[in-house]
């Protein structure tokens, strides 16, 4: 057998490592970030709309950063679409035809991470809310 089809033969090997339950148990941990993310985006636009509704459209979020050549802040409807543009693309992600395709350390790795990315975002579109309420005149700063 020659070098080259000893290095082929293996791998054909190191593909085939997934068995069945690997497969069956990526296919619900891809539904269940899809779940989430469904969930999380409603949510970010339920707060979005309430937010729209309550104060002016004109109203932004301050900022003193380095890029503040305006001086006007962040205008509210790009910081509210932000972590729901996030959520998509997270959610889009478990759509891929092999998006199942992980082993044990990848399962877990996504159900851990996954879950605190989206906690993550979901929080921080709170933060932006808030502030953009205060900003606003609904809220008491």
């Amino acid at each position: 057998m020659s070098k080259s089809e000893d290095s082929g033969q293996k791998n054909e090997a190191s593909e085939d490592v997934l068995t069945e339950q690997d497969l069956i148990l990526g296919k619900k941990v891809t539904k269940y970030m899809r779940t989430i993310c469904v969930a999380a985006f409603t949510v970010c636009m339920a707060v979005a709309v309430f937010v729209f509704i309550s104060v002016p459209l004109d109203t932004s979020v301050p900022y003193d950063g380095k890029y503040n050549r305006g001086g006007g802040g962040v205008p509210m409807p790009i910081t509210l679409v932000l972590f729901p543009i996030a959520l998509i693309l997270l959610w889009r992600t478990g759509k891929k035809p092999d998006a199942h395709h992980m082993g044990k350390g990848a399962r877990v790795a996504a159900y851990i991470i996954g879950t605190i990315l989206v906690g993550v975002c979901v929080y921080y579109h709170f933060v932006f809310a808030e502030g953009i309420l205060v900003e606003g005149g609904y809220l008491a700063g």
